[in-house]
């Protein structure tokens, strides 16, 4: 397994929190890959403390980055992809992972077994919403944030969006195998919209509503848009059966 981290103006937050949360759980140095860009004011910054492999790309976004990630890889590799930020990841009691590895590892093997490429877990880590989800695993269409996901590399998963892409590779992985799988019981813990990332890359309420209505015209039987009352625009995901 690769473990994957785009990263973008943040290399504080990459160096304490999930390069130290990876290293902590034994993950070899030699598997994890940072993807960086060229342009990052920041770039020594990260050369100086990383120890691991650097993909280096003038690629913009983080849902054309995830592209650049499947043509970098080859067809069918697994691959895990994180965010930069990834500080724990906790069960339905509250009790953090001990082995993030072997979770990682279950979730794969249930993936592999069913033919489904794209997995991932609850998107909030709150123990009691988490609680109220009476199956630990399921496979029709469903929410997973970007936060962490396992993924076997499929070519012809092609992103259109950035701001939205996290939707966008539910449905698309979803129309291709027929489910996705999702652990209802974990849930990774992050620090989302902090400094940097894709903040720091122009992301705005404007451009995040512009992706998502792509999504909603394109998929209308699969999904919906809806305003929050932040103000944020949103998606509702249509779920569907699974084809097991």
């Amino acid at each position: 397994m690769k473990f994957i981290i785009p990263s973008y103006q943040r290399p504080k937050v990459l160096q304490q929190k999930t390069m130290k949360y990876l290293l902590h759980h034994g993950i070899d140095k030699k598997d994890i890959y940072v993807v960086l860009r060229n342009d990052d004011p920041h770039l020594e910054s990260y050369k100086e403390f990383l120890d691991c492999e650097i993909l280096l790309t003038d690629i913009k976004g983080i849902g054309m980055t995830h592209n650049f990630i499947t043509e970098t890889f080859e067809e069918g590799e697994w691959i895990t992809e994180i965010d930069d930020d990834l500080v724990d990841c906790i069960d339905k009691e509250g009790n953090s992972i001990a082995d993030f590895s072997q979770m990682i590892e279950d979730h794969r093997f249930i993936m592999d077994d069913q033919n489904i490429s794209y997995g991932g877990f609850y998107s909030v880590a709150n123990p009691y919403f988490m609680k109220n989800s009476k199956q630990e695993y399921t496979m029709d269409l469903r929410y997973m944030l970007g936060l962490l996901r396992i993924r076997q590399i499929r070519k012809d998963i092609i992103l259109t969006t950035n701001y939205s892409e996290d939707f966008e590779n539910c449905i698309l992985h979803y129309l291709r195998d027929g489910q996705i799988l999702k652990n209802n019981w974990i849930a990774g813990k992050t620090t989302n919209y902090a400094k940097g990332g894709c903040n720091g890359d122009g992301r705005n309420i404007l451009l995040e509503k512009n992706d998502k209505e792509i999504l909603a015209e394109k998929y209308p039987d699969l999904c919906s848009l809806f305003q929050r009352k932040n103000g944020r625009w949103d998606l509702r995901l249509r779920r569907g059966k699974s084809s097991s």
